[in-house]
């Protein structure tokens, strides 16, 4: 008898626990990005009273009787599926359309393979700003892990189209099509940062620069060296001058300003102003347009870049004030083999634990294709040393999944669905609490029998 009591409270606890999936997942009903949990019950152990036979030639066969004691947890699972997109308004808080995780991390990592991929976290929140060392960071403080906008190396608007005669035109053709890019994608996975939107340009002819008494130019009040090839970009690299720091101000392709600005202690003279002095710059073409202030922040810096948006590429990019586009990279995609297999950690986090598969990465709209993490080459021209990337290090270039701006992805609770499994809930706990009622009365009854 009190076999039925033990059953009956097992079923009571595995209602506590649906109780409890119901609750969380009512609780994150306007939570973005919350994937709601489902759990599933399991029938519990089961004892033998009577084997069940065959039968044989005379008699016939009987089945088993088997009592049961009770139910348990079978499940509780994740539902990834994507959700609903839902407006915000913020143009860098970016909505994955499709499947897939956003990579997120500390500062320190450059991801030159597979294996270093598995040391971020995965998250469907995209609610991403700038910090101000200009990293692109969520609003934990977490940094957005993609592939950075570099300079290309092999920039040369001079060199001439090919002949289509010509026997080698298709590599020369592609070699052509590089040559006129001034920037390209790198395949090297780092923390997205503000300074590494575009191509880094140098100081083109070093020398002396120096700051004039305004009162009295011949007077040099200031003074300080540029080598050549010094970075004006991406780092805004400071040059320090009697104890303060100054930055290159106004890129222009070959020629442009620094501004430095009249001191505010002792040291400046009455009436000190700004200064501007010319400087020799190397290329800059590709960031032509961008004005940083001395003393500037990179966050400052994109502040001045108008309508930063995401593309539906994964593209961050913001226009310049000449007009120019400026990409400051592309946010990387990852894909496990199981979306529903991940293991949730802490918050919007997730983990490709067992269950999960392995993770690959992605580049939205074929900005990478036929590339490898960490920019491997794949190289068979030698038979006895062929250099073959690991394939999880290929990037997948997803056609499916795209990115969209100004929004976030919504909880995936449905209320009434919610609201319905909680009757059940309810109802069967109130089954279960009758059979403990009920088999408390009979064996009171048990015990009273001697009266």
């Amino acid at each position: 008898m009190t076999g039925a009591m033990y059953a009956a409270i097992g079923g009571l606890k595995s209602h506590m626990s649906k109780l409890n999936v119901i609750g969380n997942n009512t609780a994150n009903v306007n939570t973005y990005g919350y994937k709601a949990q489902r759990m599933t019950f399991q029938e519990s152990m089961y004892t033998t009273s009577r084997a069940g036979s065959n039968g044989g030639a005379t008699a016939g066969g009987n089945n088993p009787s088997q009592i049961g004691f009770g139910c348990s947890i079978g499940s509780i699972d994740l539902n990834m599926s994507p959700s609903t997109y839902a407006p915000t308004g913020v143009g860098l808080d970016t909505y994955i359309a499709g499947e897939g995780f956003f990579m997120v991390g500390d500062k320190s990592g450059n991801i030159l393979s597979a294996d270093g991929v598995e040391s971020l976290d995965l998250t469907r929140v995209g609610d991403f700003w700038i910090d101000p060392d200009g990293y692109v960071c969520n609003r934990q403080g977490k940094v957005l892990y993609g592939f950075a906008t570099v300079q290309n190396p092999d920039y040369d608007p001079n060199v001439q189209k090919p002949d289509e005669k010509d026997p080698d035109y298709e590599e020369k053709l592609a070699e052509w099509e590089l040559a006129q890019k001034k920037t390209i994608v790198s395949a090297q996975l780092v923390p997205l940062r503000v300074p590494l939107s575009a191509a880094a340009p140098t100081v083109g002819n070093g020398g002396l620069v120096e700051k004039e008494d305004p009162n009295d130019p011949t007077k040099k009040i200031q003074s300080f060296n540029w080598e050549e090839g010094d970075p004006v970009y991406p780092y805004l690299t400071e040059q320090e001058v009697q104890g303060k720091k100054y930055l290159v101000n106004n890129f222009a392709p070959r020629e442009g300003t620094a501004t430095i600005p009249g001191g505010t202690g002792g040291n400046n003279p009455g009436g000190g102003g700004n200064t501007n002095t010319n400087l020799g710059l190397g290329n800059t073409s590709a960031i032509a347009g961008i004005n940083t202030d001395p003393k500037s922040t990179s966050k400052e810096m994109l502040c001045q870049l108008k309508s930063v948006n995401v593309d539906k590429n994964g593209a961050i990019q913001g226009v310049a004030a000449n007009g120019d586009t400026v990409v400051i990279g592309y946010i990387a995609i990852a894909s496990v083999d199981s979306p529903d297999g991940v293991t949730h950690i802490d918050g919007p986090y997730y983990k490709a634990m067992g269950g999960a598969g392995s993770v690959r990465v992605s580049a939205l709209g074929g900005v990478l294709e036929g590339k490898y993490l960490g920019n491997q080459v794949v190289d068979n021209t030698d038979p006895a040393k062929p250099i073959t990337p690991d394939p999880r290090d290929y990037i997948l270039n997803e056609t499916k999944t795209e990115t969209k701006n100004g929004g976030l992805e919504a909880s995936s609770t449905d209320v009434a669905e919610e609201y319905t499994q909680l009757i059940t809930t309810q109802r069967g706990f109130q089954a279960n609490t009758r059979i403990v009622t009920v088999t408390d009365s009979m064996l009171e009854e048990l015990v009273n029998m001697k009266r």
